[in-house]
């Protein structure tokens, strides 16, 4: 096994064995949010009724029913993940919408080997950011793509950009180190898609060439329905979840003091249905030549 393999199979398995409950739990949070920027982005994505659809890092598949209902009867949709728990909940979900051009398998997009020229549109909502090597993921899907198949992703922008995510992150690290270098990790991250050239870069490296929408899209996202269960959302998934969990001891005795202050921090935000806080994404859409 090479060390990029074994690198993300570390990755696979922090996902499945570490991350998988927590995204659970907050599902509402995590997937309703996303849906707000998707709704966004899929009308700009310009997928068409009759399309074959790679749905990749489609998780718990909302993203892969919602594009299903939009290709229709004709077109067919592929949701691929890595977590065996994600697809348990997305199928169990395609089943009862009745939904029967969406399926799922389970696989890591950079070496899951898809049937070259085959799909029409690749689509990833809060993905790519995710994989060892984005550029070869994105490489496997340019070859499965038909020629003048496009990808269309949506990513973070930076952590500075994303209160949502930042101003916890901000707090925790008033209190704990950062991980270190022997930190079990998920992936390079959620804001490793952050730099537009950066992106274009890897865009490009992989063979989409031809970048047809770069835009930014702000909205405010939704991070608890009370202060205690964003408080709850903030110490267990992203950034600063990430340091709590990697301090151990230190983390879990100096709790108490960072949610309180976290309390401080987020209250201000409430609104009559939960805890607000700005969010920041990219809308890239890119084709194959």
């Amino acid at each position: 096994m090479t060390s990029d393999a074994a690198e993300n199979d570390d990755f696979i398995a922090c996902w499945n064995e570490i991350l998988t409950p927590k995204w659970i739990r907050f599902r509402h949070l995590l997937s309703g949010n996303g849906k707000l920027h998707s709704d966004v982005a899929i009308p700009r994505f310009d997928i068409r009724s009759g399309s074959r659809v790679l749905d990749f890092g489609c998780g718990f598949g909302e993203t892969s029913l919602e594009i299903g209902r939009r290709v229709g009867p004709l077109g067919e949709v592929l949701g691929l993940d890595c977590t065996a728990a994600f697809l348990e909940i997305a199928n169990r979900e395609r089943d009862e919408a009745g939904l029967r051009n969406v399926r799922y398998e389970l696989g890591d997009a950079q070496v899951h080997p898809l049937t070259p020229n085959s799909y029409d549109v690749a689509f990833a909502r809060f993905g790519v950011m995710f994989f060892e090597s984005a550029v070869r993921a994105l490489r496997n899907v340019h070859r499965a793509l038909v020629p003048g198949g496009k990808v269309c992703l949506i990513v973070w922008r930076s952590l500075a950009d994303n209160p949502a995510w930042g101003a916890a992150k901000t707090v925790v690290s008033e209190y704990l180190p950062p991980p270190g270098p022997s930190a079990q990790t998920c992936g390079p991250g959620p804001f490793s898609w952050a730099d537009e050239e950066t992106d274009r870069g890897m865009l490009a490296a992989a063979g989409f060439t031809a970048v047809e929408l770069f835009q930014r899209n702000d909205l405010d996202i939704c991070i608890g329905r009370t202060v205690d269960e964003a408080i709850d959302y903030q110490i267990l998934v992203g950034p600063s979840g990430e340091i709590v969990r990697e301090a151990g001891d230190e983390g879990r005795r100096r709790l108490p003091e960072i949610r309180a202050r976290l309390a401080e921090v987020l209250r201000p935000h409430v609104r009559d249905d939960g805890v607000y806080l700005p969010s920041s994404t990219w809308l890239i859409m890119a084709r194959k030549g």
